[in-house]
């Protein structure tokens, strides 16, 4: 691939961008606009659940803690504060995408995203999609994805939002959110800071949690502008900066720590008329590390990856029933390492794709795609999905979904020196699903039940020259149960809202026959709001099933089931309920557990939560 496609490419987008234009039939926008509208209109056979816009305003903690007790993700973390790494649909934290503004931001080093160093209070719209979306989404969403979008709001309005909280251990963040806009205009700010000591005991070692303390920083910006009726310009910028030291297993161990930056930068146009939606997306992504393996010494090492990326979405309706979307994507990838295996790379990644909606009617209709992706690192799968979806009565729908999907080698399964492959091959699976769903006056209820084959999976495994290398090597099925389930009540000043999940996942390598380790047989979650004019008191409980850390399943070295609960109460105050006091406990029972191998989590703690609204 050479430099004259991406040229020809953007000349082609600005051509057909600008053809828009010349349809006088205008449309007035929304009030409210969603960066990644396709996760609303082209996947309706699939079954997408929105985090409660109240229950992200009033937790506390990272992101791992609002999904953990909200969704049936499970999740494996290296410590409290540490790497957190997700399994969806019993797949590996490769295989689930991060999708931040209709952009995946998995990182191109090691094809994962922590779920501990991203903040989140800035997002309005925080949610989750199960099951297969490589059509849309590329590389890595096989078990799933998660979207963190900025929804702008063009009308009057200056609101002001101001977040304190601390906790045990002497934990704190500051979180300042600041929306302000008209019908021409809008913007939003969001500053955060956390930091902890994270210093808690650990009763069975009979000494506290060493070398723990972390922090982090973020500033979110989105601006929108209106040019006239039909095109809007938006632009969304994330900064993130952190430092981890990583907690010791033994007091013998010697510190580390590790520290983080992250850049995105997202130019985006759009053009609306009655037959055309268009869209053109210019983004830069950085991501930078540095890992200190002696302190206090400086010594250290690092990589860097820097992504230019050009998007371009059409949709065409052909009739009043029938949307045709062309889907055109390239990607330049360099990257580099420094004291470490990494050396210098780069690639790049041409896609394309076609997606087809026809709606049949008000209660049916199905979804088709296609799309292949060409680049000289390695040869891609032709990717493909179908989906139908139908009401046979009120208030009750069933949601058939079929797809293709990959994942890409990272640069590190690649470059890294020794180890890296040149001849790898990426990851592809196939997965079904059947969802069912009935939304019945103040109840809802979902059960999906669903099927995935991955082939190709790529493992680092030891070699006869002494170091590991990756290679594809097994293939895993997954065949999994999720279950869903919310009810509200309200009747005078009183509102009771009861939520649950349930997941089970069966994730066997084919050749062993052995459940994939840190994938939980069983997953429930569970949670009790009762409201009182301006009080509120929550319960929360998750209960996770035994997990093996090892390939063999060997039992003395799983890790038991174990139950948390969390408590909060909360009191709104002022003339115009524009404060809050909240105070929580989690693990309320005082558990004692190991989320990983080794890693021992927080006993009893407790979180006190200012919030002002101005």
């Amino acid at each position: 691939m050479n430099k004259k496609w991406s040229v020809s490419l953007l000349f082609s987008i600005l051509a057909c961008h600008t053809y828009a234009q010349e349809n006088n039939q205008h449309t007035e926008l929304e009030e409210l606009i969603i960066t990644d509208d396709k996760l609303r209109t082209h996947n309706l056979s699939q079954t997408i659940r929105k985090i409660n816009d109240t229950v992200v305003k009033t937790s506390n903690g990272s992101l791992t803690d609002l999904l953990l007790f909200n969704s049936s993700v499970y999740f494996k973390e290296n410590g409290f504060g540490m790497v957190s790494s997700p399994s969806f649909r019993g797949t590996t934290a490769q295989q689930t995408s991060v999708v931040w503004n209709g952009l995946r931001i998995n990182s191109l080093l090691l094809g994962q995203t922590d779920f501990n160093s991203i903040s989140y209070k800035e997002y309005n719209d925080i949610s989750i999609k199960p099951g297969g979306g490589s059509v849309l989404y590329g590389s890595g969403a096989i078990g799933g994805t998660i979207h963190l979008n900025n929804e702008l709001k063009f009308s009057n309005h200056f609101d002001n939002e101001l977040q304190l909280t601390y906790g045990s251990y002497n934990t704190y963040r500051v979180n300042y959110n600041l929306s302000a806009g008209n019908d021409k205009w809008s913007t939003q700010i969001n500053i955060n800071r956390n930091e902890s000591d994270n210093d808690f005991d650990i009763e069975k070692q009979k000494r506290k949690n060493l070398n723990g303390q972390y922090w982090n920083n973020s500033i979110n910006t989105s601006i929108g502008y209106r040019i006239n009726r039909t095109h809007d310009i938006r632009f969304f910028s994330h900064i993130y900066d952190d430092e981890r030291h990583f907690s010791l297993i033994s007091v013998n161990q010697i510190k580390t720590k590790y520290q983080n930056q992250s850049a995105r930068n997202l130019l985006q146009w759009k053009a609306t008329t009655q037959k055309i939606n268009s869209i053109v997306r210019l983004a830069y992504i950085n991501e930078n590390y540095r890992y200190f393996d002696y302190l206090p010494s400086d010594r250290h090492s690092g990589g860097e990856v820097n992504s230019y990326i050009i998007k371009y979405d059409l949709d065409y309706k052909l009739t009043e029933k029938i949307v045709v979307s062309l889907l055109m994507d390239y990607q330049h990838n360099k990257g580099k390492g420094n004291g470490s295996g990494f050396a210098q790379a780069q690639q790049e990644i041409l896609s394309s794709g076609l997606l087809l909606k026809h709606t049949l009617s008000t209660k049916s209709g199905y979804e088709l795609g296609i799309k292949k992706e060409f680049t000289k690192a390695y040869e891609n799968p032709l990717l493909y999905s179908a989906g139908f979806y139908i009401s046979p009565i009120e208030n009750y729908t069933i949601k058939l979904n079929g797809s293709k999907n990959y994942r890409i080698p990272t640069f590190n399964d690649i470059y890294w020196e020794p180890g890296g492959n040149k001849n790898l091959k990426p990851e592809s699976s196939y997965q079904a699903d059947l969802s069912q769903e009935i939304n019945w006056k103040n109840w809802q209820f979902s059960a999906n039940v669903y099927a995935i084959s991955i082939d190709d999976m790529i493992r680092w495994l030891p070699t006869n020259e002494g170091y590991w290398q990756a290679s594809n090597t097994n293939k895993v099925t997954v065949k999994g149960v999720e279950l869903f389930s919310a009810y509200r009540l309200h009747f005078g000043s009183h509102h009771i809202n009861v939520q649950g999940t349930y997941a089970y996942t069966d994730s066997r390598d084919n050749e062993t026959e052995k459940q994939l380790i840190y994938v939980p047989f069983h997953k429930i979650t569970g949670s009790i709001q009762y409201r009182y004019k301006n009080l509120s008191l929550q319960l929360q409980g998750l209960m996770n099933g035994k997990v093996y850390t090892t390939t063999s399943n060997d039992e003395n070295s799983a890790i038991d089931p174990y139950t948390l609960f969390n408590t909060q109460l909360s009191y709104r105050f002022g003339k115009k309920n524009e404060q809050m006091f909240a105070f929580e406990i989690k693990n309320a029972s005082d558990k004692m557990y190991e989320n990983t191998l080794n890693r021992p989590m927080p006993g009893r703690n407790y979180t006190i939560q200012y919030i002002l609204k101005f």
